[in-house]
This record gives C-alpha cells, sequence and structure tokens, in this order.
C-alpha cells in the first residue's frame, strides 16, 4: 500500500473515529456533548448519525488533502 493510501486511512479513521465517540458520549452523558443540526439538538441514535456523518466528511475533506501531500512528497522516492 502506498504512503499517500495509509495517510488517507489515517486520517480519515482518526475523524470517523471522533464523530462517532462524540456521538457515544451523547449517549451516555448527554450533557456532556452538543450535537446540533439544523439547529436542533439532537439526542439518541440522531446523534450518533450525526457524529459519525460529520466525522465522514471532515476525514474524506481532510484525508484527500493529508493523502495529495504525501503523494507530493514521495512521488519522487518512489521511482528510484
Amino acid at each position: 500500500m502506498s504512503p499517500a493510501k495509509k495517510a488517507f486511512r489515517w486520517v480519515f479513521g482518526i475523524c470517523l473515529g471522533l464523530g462517532v465517540l462524540l456521538g457515544l458520549v451523547k449517549i451516555v452523558a448527554p450533557d456532556a456533548a452538543s450535537v446540533t443540526w439544523n439547529g436542533q439538538e439532537m439526542t439518541g441514535i440522531g446523534a450518533l448519525l450525526v457524529g459519525g456523518g460529520l466525522g465522514a466528511v471532515f476525514g474524506l475533506i481532510f484525508g484527500a488533502i493529508i493523502a495529495g501531500i504525501v503523494w507530493l512528497a514521495t512521488r519522487g522516492s518512489a521511482r528510484r
């Protein structure tokens, strides 16, 4: 697996994990975290889905950026 793919998977996994963790915290201790969607406070499974979905979206965005940077930085070393 190329370094860019590894970087993408790591960043995506971390962002997705943080989003799901936010949703789980909202389920376990509702006053400890705030999950809102369109101005409405989310509770229960909705908070888990919103947190995971936002984590996945940010993971895709930041993962693509980091993977592009890693690809640019390592493209010369792969040809040698």
